[in-house]
Formats: C-alpha cells, sequence, structure tokens
C-alpha cells in the first residue's frame, strides 16, 4: 500500500515537470554586471593628476585615453576603473586600497601618475609654492634645495614604487597580455632662461624702485633651477625604479615621459607692481605692466591671487615709498583639461627609447601609424 501511494507521488510530479520547466524558463535571468561585459578592462591609479582635481571627470587623462583611443571597436569595448585619489602618495596607494583594488579588477592595462605627494616632495607644490607667489624667491629657493637634499625621501619612493610595481608583475602571471604604462611628473614652474628677459619689463616702469624690484627678481631664476632640479630627480627615481621591471617583463612596462611636452606649458604668473612715491613737492604714481612671470599658454588650473606687500621694495631710491601693492595671478600646481589631453596623447603615442621596442599602441593590439603632431 506504502509503496503505491509513493508512485502515484512520483507520478504527479513528472506530470508537473514541463510546467515547472516552462515557469523557470520564464524568469527573466538577472542582468550582467557592466563589468563582466568588458572585453578589455583599463585600470588607472595614482595622485591628483588622474584623479582630475579641479577638472571635470570627463576630462580626465584615463578618461580621454579610453574615449579618444582605447573605445575602438577592435580589440573593445574597455571598461575603465579610475582609483586615483587626491593627495595619494606611494605608501597610501600600497596601505589604502589602490594596489588591491588593480588587482582584484584583473586589468589588461595599467597606467599610474604618482610620486608628487610624497612627503616631503609635496612642498614642492605647497609651502614653497606660496613662497614663490609671495616673491620670497630665497626662501623659497631653500625650500626648494631641502626637498633635493632630503636623499631619504627619494629612497623611500623608489622603494615603495619597486613593491607596486612587483604586485603589478604578479598580476601578470594571472594575466598575460598585461601592460603598465607609468609616467613622469610635470614641471608646474617656468624654465629659468624664459623668464630673466621679463624681469625688465616688470621692474623698469617702477622707476623709483625699478633697483631694488630688480635685486628681488634677480632671485626668482635661481630658485627655479632648483625646483626643477627636483621634479628630474623625482622622475629619475620612477625611471630608476621602472628600468627593471621594463627589462624583466620584456617591454610589458613602459615609461611615459611627460616632462619634455610640459616645458613652455607650465602655470601663469601674471604680476602687476604698484607704488606711489612722495617727492616733496610732488607724488608720483608708478605702476609696472601686467607681466607673465609664468607661461602664457598654460597647461595648468589658475589658483588664488596672491597679494603680499611687497616690503622688499624699500627703500626708494629718490623721494619716500608711500605705498606699495602687487598682484599675482593664475598661479597654479593642478593639471588642466588641455594638459590632461596631452598625457593622454603621449601615453597612447609612447615609444620607449630604448632599441628594438614597440610603440605602447601596439602592445595593446592597436597597429595605428604614429602621430608625431601630438600636444601642439
Amino acid at each position: 500500500m506504502r509503496f503505491g501511494r509513493r508512485n502515484l507521488g512520483r507520478l504527479a510530479l513528472l506530470r508537473l515537470l514541463p510546467a515547472l520547466i516552462l515557469v523557470v524558463a520564464l524568469i527573466p535571468a538577472a542582468p550582467a554586471a557592466a563589468e563582466d561585459l568588458c572585453a578589455k578592462r583599463y585600470v588607472a591609479g595614482g595622485d591628483d593628476i588622474p584623479a582630475g582635481q579641479d577638472v571635470n571627470e570627463d576630462e580626465r587623462y584615463p578618461n580621454k585615453l579610453r574615449v579618444d583611443h582605447l573605445n575602438k571597436p577592435e580589440p573593445g569595448p574597455w571598461c575603465l576603473f579610475n582609483t586615483a585619489a587626491n593627495d595619494a602618495t606611494t605608501s597610501k596607494y600600497i596601505s589604502d586600497g589602490q594596489l588591491a583594488k588593480t588587482w582584484n579588477m584583473r586589468p589588461d592595462f595599467i597606467t599610474l601618475t604618482i610620486g608628487r605627494e610624497n612627503t616631503p616632495i609635496i612642498d614642492m607644490i605647497d609651502s614653497c609654492f606660496k613662497k614663490v607667489r609671495d616673491h620670497d624667491f630665497t626662501e623659497a629657493n631653500v625650500c626648494f634645495a631641502m626637498i633635493l637634499a632630503n636623499e631619504s625621501a627619494f629612497t623611500n619612493l623608489k622603494n615603495n614604487l619597486v613593491t607596486i610595481f612587483q604586485g603589478y608583475r604578479l598580476i601578470m602571471y594571472g594575466r598575460p597580455w598585461l601592460i603598465v604604462a607609468v609616467t613622469t611628473v610635470p614641471n608646474p614652474y617656468a624654465q629659468a632662461t624664459d623668464v630673466l628677459i621679463k624681469i625688465p619689463q616688470l621692474c623698469l616702469p617702477l622707476v623709483d624702485t625699478a633697483l631694488t624690484c630688480a635685486i628681488r627678481w634677480a632671485q626668482y631664476p635661481p630658485a627655479l633651477l632648483t625646483a626643477d632640479q627636483v621634479i628630474q630627480k623625482l622622475n629619475q627615481t620612477i625611471y630608476d625604479a621602472y628600468y627593471p621591471f621594463f627589462w624583466g617583463t620584456q617591454g610589458r612596462f613602459q615609461l611615459v615621459d611627460i616632462y619634455p611636452k610640459f616645458k613652455g606649458h607650465c602655470m601663469e604668473m601674471k604680476v602687476q607692481i604698484k607704488t606711489t612715491v612722495n617727492h616733496g613737492e610732488f607724488t608720483d604714481h608708478h605702476d609696472s605692466p601686467e607681466v607673465n612671470m609664468g607661461c602664457d599658454n598654460t597647461w595648468f588650473v589658475k589658483g588664488d591671487d596672491g597679494n603680499k606687500i611687497p616690503q622688499y621694495l624699500d627703500p626708494a631710491i629718490d623721494g619716500v615709498l608711500e605705498e606699495k601693492s602687487q598682484t599675482t595671478k593664475g598661479m597654479g600646481v593642478r593639471v588642466n583639461a588641455d594638459g590632461q589631453k596631452c598625457i593622454s596623447d603621449q601615453i597612447w603615442e609612447w615609444d620607449t627609447p630604448e632599441p628594438g621596442t614597440t610603440p605602447l599602441k601596439w602592445k595593446l593590439k592597436y597597429p595605428e601609424q604614429p602621430n608625431s603632431d601630438i600636444c601642439n
């Protein structure tokens, strides 16, 4: 009797099976996650430059690289995962999760721009920057020189970069076609040789304080020379950390040197000085024109104005200096949309100078002809 009831139950279940299959078939499948639709995965990491501080999201170089270059029918579509963060240092990149996120996102392409916000290298674009904006050039030069002399800072930078690159190399074991592009850092300051001829334009119109103006501004080019040495040492440190990985991976690490293209595209620095000199029987007002002591075609976002009273103008060679003021406009250290586009284009077009190497875009399976007209 029990046996018969069991068979009846099985028979009923068999009769219901087609209906159950139909119900399951009609249940809509869960939508695929966006990252599951990616043929290729691009992970951008680093500091305020790839994070695009003070520019729109679509103007950041990782976005420009994906839209302008990578987002083509083959071998795309590419998905971008931008892990970069403002104020990121190399140690934060390791400890705060950027490196771990990069691993988890299973990248086919990685870009990294980092280093200038490491302590105390960040003084380059912070405390030293403010001294330049206030026309305290000797103090600025000392500030830059202290960074340059801090060997432990550059040693720490190199060691952290090696740790990051070792992490990338481990990812390569599971991602055999992964390519890594590491960029250098741009110099936001003018070149010393470019500002020398501008000093007379700024100081001579002040007449009675032209000499004291010239004495102070003669200290500006040496400060710029030291600032450039800091940037070059920073970039050399990045190169020294990268180079063994370039050879150890047969060119799957690429160093993209963006420093040369940014020369002539430094921050703006429009300065105007105004004075009032009492000569006893009469009073003179001498104002300089607004002179750009930086770059006209800038690739940096404009920052706050400087208005520190130019006490260095005292004393006047004739009369009494009663009033003095200065405005310094346009100085900023964040890369703007034009600079971001140039970085994107340089990464795409980059061919390392090492013998027998392949352009980066060809490594990414894009057999395009080179474009020598980038960043113009």
